[in-house]
């Protein structure tokens, strides 16, 4: 049995200053395939990729943009709740929202939540709702529809997505180990993707991941449980990586529900 530790449905978690997401974000856009619209002056989406910030990606009269997940895809929580939510910068501007398991069946899907502010909206989708034996999804397609010409910034602004119900469904090549209290815990690299996650595998052998990143920037070194560096009595998960941007070693340390305690960089220890 294979779990994701998963947030309590009624929490807000927010993105800088848009409104805030309905639950705990677990995972994010890692790959976009991009056809822009006339009128942006965008030609790639790195901007929607990752946790959202300021950057947006104009998708252009009629553009279309493809987010995948990897190594997670989204699946229903068996609730009328969202599963995922999409973020859009500044006005409200129309795009349709899809999902696919395999990106030639695309299925439609409707806002069962919404949220305007200043800087922009938040959009939630439910997969419940989608009738049929599946409710795992691992692409978004979103297609302008706002009919916004321009010589800039046409269509949609689209500033990232991000998954609150979802499974891990990477393989990783396993690079360290270490076990306390009947508890085995394997820092892993994901084989596709890059992701770095600890798997925590329980006595009655169900599997939790927690993640250290979502993509490959970086190289996972050597894994310890120990701690109490938040004091609360339970031993906290330190993982030892190189940021592959500048080579620099980070202690990256989390508590075992998987929320970050404190990072180390390194670099400004010598």
């Amino acid at each position: 049995m294979s779990v994701i530790l998963f947030p309590v449905s009624g929490f807000s978690q927010q993105y800088d200053d848009y409104p805030e997401v309905l639950g705990t974000g677990i995972a994010y856009a890692t790959t976009a395939d991009f056809t822009p619209g006339p009128g942006t002056v965008l030609t790639n989406a790195d901007n929607a990729l990752g946790v959202p910030d300021d950057g947006a990606v104009p998708l252009g009269d009629g553009g279309i943009l493809i987010l995948g997940f990897e190594p997670y895809e989204i699946s229903g929580d068996g609730t009328d709740a969202s599963d995922f939510s999409v973020i859009e910068q500044g006005e409200v501007e129309k795009f349709s929202t899809f999902v696919s398991t395999d990106e030639t069946n695309w299925v439609q899907l409707y806002p069962v939540y919404s949220k305007t502010n200043s800087a922009g909206s938040t959009y939630g989708f439910d997969v419940d709702a989608i009738s049929g034996e599946t409710n795992h999804y691992k692409y978004v397609k979103l297609v302008d529809t706002s009919n916004t010409p321009g010589p800039n910034y046409a269509g949609a602004d689209i500033v990232g997505a991000v998954i609150t119900s979802g499974s891990y469904v990477g393989g990783g090549d396993i690079v360290d180990t270490d076990s306390r209290n009947g508890i085995v815990y394997n820092l892993e690299r994901d084989k596709t993707s890059g992701a770095v996650d600890v798997k925590r595998i329980k006595k009655d052998g169900s599997v939790e991941h927690i993640m250290f990143s979502n993509d490959d920037s970086l190289e996972p070194i050597a894994l310890s449980v120990q701690g109490n560096f938040d004091c609360d009595d339970e031993k906290d998960i330190n993982v030892l990586a190189k940021r592959k941007s500048d080579g620099v070693p980070l202690n990256i340390i989390k508590d075992q529900q998987g929320n970050d305690i404190k990072t180390i960089d390194n670099s400004v220890t010598n």
